[in-house]
């Protein structure tokens, strides 16, 4: 088998504003995997990320995401990371504005281990507009 990336989004809408809820399912997954959500509105707030390595080799997962294909840390193409390692579950309860490029979010989960073994489960929740 090779990487794969299920992802489901549901659409609310709660007093006027569409609030994306987002689950991911990574298999395969390796350092480098990177997964992208799209149909998202250009301006939007990260309310909540979840996400749990469960199963493969490694043991601590730091996800960071940007807003277009092959982005690269610390540049304009950066939109939220980890600010170190996060174990193998990570909880983020933020309100993180963001400026999506192409109404996307590319997001790489980044296990600790080169292998090709990990499977990742990820919860987000995303509100548009700025908030």
């Amino acid at each position: 088998m090779a990487y794969a990336a299920a992802i489901t989004t549901e659409i609310k809408t709660i007093s006027g504003r569409r609030h994306y809820l987002i689950s991911v399912t990574e298999t395969e997954a390796r350092d480098t995997s990177e997964f992208e959500i799209v149909g998202l509105p250009s301006v939007a707030t990260l309310v909540l990320y979840r996400a749990t390595l469960t199963s493969g080799t490694g043991t601590q997962i730091t996800p960071i995401a940007g807003n277009v294909t092959g982005f690269t840390e610390d540049t304009q193409g950066d939109e939220f990371s980890a600010a170190t390692v996060r174990g193998a579950h990570t909880n983020y309860s933020i309100y993180k504005p963001l400026r999506l490029h192409e109404n996307k979010l590319v997001i790489r989960s980044t296990p600790d281990n080169a292998a090709t073994d990990h499977s990742i489960s990820t919860l987000i929740t995303i509100v548009e507009g700025a908030i």
